[in-house]
């Protein structure tokens, strides 16, 4: 399939930074336009990663209900499954907002929990990077 997704942002994201970013002269919509660029970049490099975060995140957050004594509803049949994934990934982790009361107040719970976003901010596959200039202006 050509093009195929990132080939499509990186096109996307050239365009904007060669076309319309040397048009921009407010430092604000500057400091807009550079954000938009960047999350093109983070979209192209980490879109394929994307499914395997939401299996890893799903499993390693049902880890740490079930060790607190907390159902989990079992994974999708299907690993390549997106939606099913997405959906399933979302009532883990509403189950993780739920508990996080019952969690604290056990320090194994509590260390584990840590734990578990200390290693899903490390692998989250579009954790941003801020790309050179000021920052935007506050009040606009």
């Amino acid at each position: 399939m050509r093009p195929d997704p990132t080939e499509q942002l990186q096109g996307i994201r050239r365009v904007l930074a060669e076309t319309v970013a040397p048009l921009v002269h407010d430092p604000y919509v500057a400091d807009v336009l550079a954000g938009l660029v960047s999350t093109l970049d983070r979209l192209a490099e980490g879109w394929t990663q994307v499914p395997a975060f939401l299996r890893w995140d799903s499993e390693a957050t049902g880890d740490v209900l079930r060790g607190a004594g907390y159902p989990v509803p079992p994974g999708p049949d299907d690993p390549l499954d997106l939606a099913a994934w997405q959906s399933h990934h979302r009532e883990v982790r509403r189950r993780l907002e739920e508990a996080v009361p019952t969690l604290v107040a056990d320090d194994l719970a509590t260390a584990r929990m840590i734990q578990l976003f200390r290693d899903r901010a490390d692998r989250f596959p579009f954790a941003t990077r801020r790309q050179g200039g000021p920052p935007a202006h506050p009040p606009r």
